[in-house]
């Protein structure tokens, strides 16, 4: 299963949270990243549109290992939080 960005749905920020449009090809989903997520993703610490379109990559594939897990939320949610990216990193592998 694979998460990709809804078609003409650019990703924002609301609430300090970014948001981004995405589907599995059968279902939308709202991709929730924290704001300490977004601070957490790289240095230093930020939390703006800019941080959330340079990750957004890396914020599809943790919230598609979240959805891979059985851990979404209600709603057709999937929340990313900092614990969410640490967890990503371990379990990639190692180049």
């Amino acid at each position: 299963m694979k998460l990709i960005l809804r078609q003409n749905m650019q990703p924002f920020l609301r609430d300090e949270n970014g948001h981004v449009a995405m589907t599995d090809g059968q279902t939308d989903w709202l991709v929730i990243v924290t704001k300490e997520a977004l601070e957490a993703i790289s240095m230093p610490p930020l939390a703006d549109d800019q941080r959330l379109l340079d990750h957004l990559q890396s914020f599809i594939e943790i919230a598609t290992f979240k959805l891979e897990r059985g851990r979404e939320g209600e709603e057709k949610t999937i929340w990313v939080q900092s614990d969410d990216i640490r967890e990503w990193q371990q379990a990639r592998p190692q180049a």
